[in-house]
């Protein structure tokens, strides 16, 4: 259903999202953490993931709420999916985490926006020490950028007080994605990545 939702535009996705939260929900009901932990931890990943699309089409303080609910889901998740037990899940719900830390980030303000953010590169970076560029090329990639993403946040935000560090950050960030992404194979993902460089070196040019 979320996949679904995600593609429909308007008023029919977010009630389909909607939906899907519900469902989630309603699983934990029976997917209890103590009887069925990983099937637990699964279902807080999909619900996360739900109320991130759902926070992410919706405006103003109700979608600041569902972006913050996607976090709490997150790290309910990463209580059972542990790097030593199940690494790789914990390393995509790190990634996912980090990417709801700085959606919520960016819908908030001040020294709240900046703390979120800063946690948004935590997750990341701790993502990084599963997915290796080695063992991981293109979730190391894509880590990457995300990382990039949320350090040319960082500069943004208003409490920020000398934007360059953060900007050099996010250029070296995209810059070892790009290493990754082969325009041949990758396409999409090595324009928008060049996009994003673009855009980053255009800021560092007027910091």
């Amino acid at each position: 259903m979320r996949s679904t939702s995600e593609r429909k535009e308007g008023p029919e996705g977010a009630a389909l999202l909607g939906q899907a939260v519900e469902t989630y929900r309603a699983a934990l009901e029976v997917r209890t953490r103590a009887d069925h932990p990983v099937h637990w931890a699964m279902t807080q990943n999909n619900l996360g993931a739900a109320l991130q699309a759902q926070g992410s089409r919706t405006g103003g303080p109700e979608g600041a709420a569902l972006l913050g609910q996607a976090v709490d889901a997150y790290r309910a998740a990463l209580e059972v999916y542990t790097r030593a037990d199940h690494p790789a899940n914990w390393a995509t719900t790190q990634n996912n985490l980090g990417n709801a830390l700085r959606k919520h980030g960016t819908r908030s303000s001040g020294p709240v926006a900046a703390a979120l953010l800063g946690q948004a590169v935590d997750a990341c970076r701790a993502a990084l020490e599963v997915h290796t560029r080695a063992d991981h090329p293109v979730q190391w990639a894509m880590t990457q950028e995300n990382l990039a993403i949320i350090e040319a946040a960082r500069a943004q935000q208003e409490t920020c007080p000398v934007p360059a560090p953060h900007l050099r950050a996010a250029l070296a960030h995209v810059e070892a994605a790009l290493e990754v992404y082969d325009p041949a194979h990758m396409q999409y993902n090595h324009q928008k990545a060049t996009a994003l460089r673009d855009r980053i070196r255009a800021a560092l040019d007027g910091a």
